[in-house]
């Protein structure tokens, strides 16, 4: 009887397509500590400057290895305090990861990248800061 090559190639086909591939779900940190900061805006700055130069922070923090971690800008609308211009949240794991970010090299390092954006942050002037822990 002659094999044929194509018979065992059928073969190892048809077991290739009958595993499976296991796809492995991208863990999700849960993130229990927030910090809180409100800023004081003095000359007017465009909040989408401000957050492109927080988009450049949350890429460092992403290239730290925590992507779930960073931070998010708010422009405050309120009636009762017209001091605050800005809410900066940010969200972290934990404080263990929160210290460990936040004494990274790359992010110690994670200048503002143009005189503008220095003179950015300069004009802004921080009120207030606070950090929470959820409760579970």
């Amino acid at each position: 009887m002659k094999k044929s090559p194509f018979l065992g190639l059928i073969i190892v086909l048809i077991i290739i397509s009958c595993s499976q591939n296991k796809i492995v779900p991208e863990t999700k940190i849960e993130n229990t500590l927030k910090s809180v900061s409100f800023w004081y805006d003095s000359v007017g700055i465009d909040p989408h400057e401000l957050l492109l130069s927080i988009e450049r922070t949350n890429k460092v923090i992403d290239t730290i290895g925590y992507p779930d971690a960073g931070y998010e800008l708010w422009v405050v609308q309120s009636d009762t305090n017209k001091a605050y211009r800005f809410m900066i949240e940010g969200y972290w794991p934990n404080q263990a990861l929160y210290d460990t970010i936040h004494n990274n090299t790359l992010y110690k390092n994670n200048n503002p990248s143009t005189k503008a954006e220095e003179a950015l942050w300069k004009a802004l002037k921080s009120v207030d800061y606070n950090r929470f822990i959820r409760v579970q």
